[in-house]
């Protein structure tokens, strides 16, 4: 396993390559083994769940990321004979900050190394590893999509449509190496060089704001903007991969409790033949219901 942090004992690499072999992510095992070493460096001995447990409890941490480690460490104990009583921890549940689209627009424009990339993230909803592993093999720069064959977090694979202004920035990237977005460097080294364009597009603008955008911004950003046009909840679920509802739903409450003053008004309009249905969801509406065998209705948010 390469690229695992720094102070692994002989047992943390162990567990590293047992959960290789169950089939865990690179992304996951690294993480697990990292959130577990930053504890190690606060008791003596990581190996006992009582020392392990209280360093847990110290560390400023959200309960979210202090359940998943105790989870990962009941595993850990597991693999060397050892058995614990974890602490629970109750998961808080975040409102997502959400930008505005010339925030967004502002970013992407900071960097010409990191523009392809962000406008993707922009366009499709996805996460950064999964952007990260796109190949070449998976974009069709002539039908404008791009196929998420690496999903994360338990998510479906995905088809997902980009703009022309978006293939065109994916066309400027070199392919002297098999992932577009990758740029031949390490993950940690885009969000290196991201943190910084957004520092200086902060300070440029005199914006504090955008100090608060994340690669992952940008996904929470897309399903919320697309829920709120469409009101669409499965193409939103499509979008994001969510195999279930329930994530989605954060998305449609973040919504209704940002737009609850919307005045809901909508441009109508009205289908009769298949090509005039084709050019009106082209044009972004989406459709209603039938009027009669040959008519139907479709509207778009003004």
């Amino acid at each position: 396993m390469k690229h695992l942090p720094q102070n692994r004992t002989p047992e943390l690499l162990h567990y590293a390559d047992e959960m290789r072999k169950n089939g865990r992510k690179d992304g996951t095992i690294i993480d697990n083994i990292d959130r577990m070493v930053q504890i190690s460096k606060l008791i003596n001995d990581i190996n006992d769940p009582e020392q392990f447990k209280d360093g847990l409890a110290r560390i400023k941490w959200s309960n979210s990321t202090k359940q998943a480690t105790a989870s990962s460490y009941t595993v850990y104990l597991r693999t060397i004979g050892k058995t614990w009583t974890p602490p629970k921890y109750i998961r808080q549940e975040k409102t997502y900050f959400i930008p505005t689209e010339a925030e967004i627009d502002a970013l992407i424009n900071s960097s010409r190394l990191l523009a392809p990339l962000l406008q993707t993230l922009k366009e499709t909803g996805m996460r950064i590893g999964e952007a990260y592993n796109v190949e070449w093999k998976d974009i069709d720069l002539e039908h404008l999509t791009i196929t998420v064959n690496h999903p994360e977090k338990g998510s479906l694979p995905r088809i997902l449509r980009i703009s022309q202004k978006c293939a065109d920035m994916i066309k400027t990237t070199p392919k002297t190496v098999n992932r577009p977005f990758a740029r031949n460097c390490k993950q940690k080294g885009l969000t290196v060089t991201f943190q910084q364009a957004r520092q200086r597009t902060a300070t440029r603008l005199a914006n504090p704001r955008i100090k608060q955008i994340t690669f992952h911004t940008f996904r929470h950003w897309k399903a919320t903007t697309d829920y709120y046009k469409t009101r669409d909840e499965r193409m939103i679920r499509h979008v994001l991969g969510h195999r279930t509802a329930h994530m989605t739903d954060r998305y449609i409450h973040i919504v209704e409790t940002l737009y609850h003053d919307d005045s809901g008004e909508w441009t109508c309009k009205v289908a009769h033949t298949e090509k005039e249905a084709i050019e009106l969801i082209e044009q972004g509406f989406t459709y209603v219901n039938n009027m009669g065998d040959t008519t139907a209705l479709y509207r778009k948010r003004k």
